[in-house]
């Protein structure tokens, strides 16, 4: 006889019936789907915005965050940065979301204060999470191998390859990119020592340069300008863009909570470096009263694109500058719209050299700080009137506080904390000390034309900006069809103190200002620092490498 038939119902797996087994694993199937629903329901951009009032206020801030909104409308919702996607880490993260949950019914943060009071130690714990897994949740979307650097603006180019040699990770320069930054993040144990560039500072500290005396040549006179006869048709010309800085001070420019480019700048980087081509959108930021300024400027235009020659023979230096003249358009916050209603326009040429901390930097931006004139911390006409400095400097001409470098004080306030007053305006050294500073060449050189009457002044900034009649250096300037072309002539050594004198061999960082429109004081468009040579045959050798923007061309007269 045949086998008998097996029956069905009694078949068993794992002790259960088949139907039961079927059961089952159908009830598994609807559970794990149930599960797995609801666990992309608590990482959907709804939840996470709408659940609990106390996202509205990370929400808003979101949503002013690139991560929400872009030029290539790839974004990021907060799952995408604060959950895992492996599915062993991402359960962890759904169990220590339960503490959370916790916190939400016990009413732990109820209002916005409460919020606020606990934001630094909130940024915290994920900031540390991040570090402990380099980063992880950014990776998701952004991977070392994938990235083009030579696709990439100048400066996020350079600091990916920094950041790559030295094995950071994502969160060391990226933080804040979805949420506001607490107040004194900076100063927060995580980060401690990540922020010191010791190497940097180490370098510069073994590069000083000792403070000698500046070999100031022979009393010269320039009787023309020569610079005007010249035949600049070989010289090559430098494009410049010339923009509105508003109230980025070199403070602002050092602290990395308000300008992204403050680790680069601790590690030597130049503003152009990675700024060069962004300038009409800087401009254009502070006519719009975005970030960098606080005054009302009207119309005026934003930026003043330029065109620079320079040539020199074995006694002077000669330059060419041409731009196109703009429409006036008055500034609202002064009477009659016109800063200085004697000159359509000033021109102004900086010229500073290694021995000015950040000169090679910013150049003239080094005299730029968060308290001078028009300034967000400038202090008012009867604190400087009452001022036991205001003998020594010009306290009381109504012109508020000038120029200045940070050499020439004791401390320099930097980030402004606790409500302290950036720049360090009130911390002047000694007389002698300033002196010595002079002596040793350790000050911004400053020659500008006046439209008005076509005089000419000279000085520099140290302690205060100091101008003054000069015989060694003579501007012109001329109009034509909308154009204007000015021409400087200056002796290479003009025997007057805070004049550079120039040594053919060397490097010099240049940057040229505009009082555009009858503007005065912080109001003007400013160039980047460019690197100024004399006939230099190999530059990056010589130099460095990207340190030479302007090579001047030698000439026979």
């Amino acid at each position: 006889m045949g086998e008998r038939p097996r029956n069905w119902r009694k078949i068993t797996i794992l002790g259960a019936s088949l139907g039961a087994a079927v059961l089952f694993f159908i009830a598994g199937i609807i559970f794990w789907g149930g599960f797995n629903t609801v666990m992309e329901a608590t990482n959907s951009y709804t939840f996470c915005t709408t659940s609990c009032h106390e996202m509205n206020w990370v929400h808003e801030e979101y949503q002013e965050r690139p991560h929400y909104q872009n030029a290539t409308g790839v974004g990021a919702i907060c799952s995408d940065c604060h959950v895992p996607d492996a599915w062993g880490p991402k359960m962890i993260r759904k169990i220590q979301a339960s503490r959370e949950v916790w916190h939400w019914m016990l009413g732990s943060i109820d209002t916005e204060e409460e919020f606020e009071a606990k934001r630094l130690h909130l940024a915290e714990n994920v900031w540390r999470s991040m570090l402990r897994t380099d980063s992880r949740e950014c990776r998701n979307c952004h991977d070392w191998s994938a990235m083009d650097l030579e696709q990439q603006a100048a400066r996020a180019s350079r600091e990916h390859a920094r950041a790559f040699e030295q094995g950071m990770t994502c969160i060391e320069c990226h933080q804040g990119i979805a949420h506001q930054l607490p107040e004194a993040w900076d100063e927060s144990p995580v980060w401690a020592g990540r922020f010191d560039v010791v190497e940097v500072a180490e370098e510069a500290e073994a590069t000083e340069v000792p403070l000698e005396s500046e070999d100031l040549g022979e009393a010269a006179t320039v009787d023309e300008n020569l610079a005007a006869s010249l035949d600049w048709e070989s010289v090559p010309a430098t494009d410049l863009t010339l923009f509105l800085p508003g109230q980025a001070s070199i403070e602002w420019i050092q602290d990395g909570s308000e300008h992204g480019g403050g680790r680069a700048v601790k590690f030597g980087d130049r503003c152009i470096w990675c700024h060069q081509g962004e300038e009409a959108d800087i401009g254009a930021l502070a006519v719009a009263g975005e970030k960098i300024e606080t005054f009302d400027l009207g119309d005026k235009r934003g930026h003043v694109p330029m065109s620079v020659k320079a040539a020199f023979d074995d006694e002077y230096l000669y330059m060419q500058f041409q731009w196109q003249e703009g429409e006036h358009a008055p500034l609202p916050f002064v009477d009659g719209g016109m800063m200085d209603p004697n000159n359509p326009f000033k021109l102004t040429v900086g010229l500073s050299d290694e021995r000015v901390e950040l000169a090679e930097q910013g150049g003239c931006w080094a005299s730029c700080h968060h308290d001078s004139a028009y300034m967000p911390d400038a202090p008012d006409a009867a604190t400087l009137v009452a001022s036991d400095l205001a003998e020594r400097l010009d306290l009381t001409s109504g012109n508020g506080v000038t120029k200045y470098l940070a050499e020439s004080r004791t401390e320099i306030e930097i980030k402004g904390r606790r409500g302290a007053a950036r720049g360090g305006w009130d911390k002047l050294k000694e007389e002698a000390e300033i002196q010595e500073l002079l002596d040793g060449g350790v000050y911004l050189d400053l020659a500008r034309y006046n439209s008005g009457d076509s005089s000419v002044e000279s000085g520099y900034v140290l302690d205060e900006r100091h101008f003054s009649d000069s015989q060694a250096i003579v501007f012109s300037a001329e109009e034509q069809d909308g154009v204007w072309t000015a021409y400087l002539t200056r002796a290479l050594k003009t025997g007057t103190e805070g004049d550079k004198p120039l040594d053919l061999s060397s490097l010099y960082s240049l940057n040229v200002a505009l009082h555009d429109d009858h503007a005065g004081s912080r109001f003007h468009h400013v160039s980047f620092q460019y690197g100024l040579a004399f006939g230099a045959e190999t530059p990056e050798e010589t130099f460095g490498e990207d340190m030479v923007e302007i090579n001047a061309t030698r000439v026979t007269r």
